[in-house]
């Protein structure tokens, strides 16, 4: 049998407590990315209007204006949070700062790989020119002062870290600071590795040259 045109419309029914699981998300989540009129139709399967009308059944009309509110209150605490991480990373990077400045004089310590023939082996070669044992190593240490390479590398390192502190201070001044810390300590990090992959890699020099 077939509808007339004056028919009315019945509404869904909707399983037994499936109003309250609205409600019950709607007090949870209202005000956030996941608690919008939208975002709640969308996942319930329902109008918006009557996500509207269930708030108001149950008291929740202005769930969104608390959401928002505690939301906001969210965000000032994670950016108070964040602003007192980088003041201690700041502090850090100053000190580290000032104790490579204090080093920086320091006598260094070179590393060498010596070979050594075993006692009590011949130490003349067969007749194909090599010898029938393996050779022992050890490892001797020279302690010469900086030259101008360590100068280098140890104030590549110093620059680094005062230029991070100084970034650090300039995002607490206002500019923002949630997508640029991220960017600045990986530079910072970028600019120890360089740093230290350098001072490697001048001693690696040093001791294939030998004292």
């Amino acid at each position: 049998m077939t509808a007339g045109p004056h028919a009315r419309s019945v509404p869904p029914r909707y399983p037994d407590g499936f109003r309250d699981q609205v409600a019950e998300y709607i007090r949870a989540h209202a005000g956030s990315p996941e608690g919008t009129f939208r975002a709640i139709s969308v996942k319930f399967g329902i109008s918006k209007a009557l996500v509207g009308v269930i708030a108001d059944e149950i008291g929740l009309a202005d769930a969104w204006t608390d959401g928002v509110a505690r939301t906001a209150d969210a965000t000032t605490a994670r950016r108070t949070y964040l602003a007192a991480q980088r003041a201690l990373l700041q502090e850090d990077l100053l000190d580290t700062a000032a104790d490579l400045t204090s080093r920086l004089h320091d006598d260094v310590t070179h590393l060498h790989v010596v070979k050594t023939i075993p006692e009590g082996i011949d130490a003349d070669p067969d007749e194909d020119g090599g010898f029938g044992f393996l050779a022992a190593e050890r490892v001797e240490h020279t302690i010469l002062p900086p030259g101008p390479a360590e100068w280098r590398s140890t104030m590549t390192a110093i620059a680094a870290a005062t230029r991070a502190a100084i970034d650090l201070a300039k995002l607490d001044q206002g500019q923002d600071a949630t997508g640029q810390a991220t960017g600045m300590l990986e530079q910072f990090e970028n600019s120890l590795r360089a740093a230290r992959a350098e001072r490697e890699r001048l001693a690696t020099e040093a001791a294939d040259e030998g004292p």
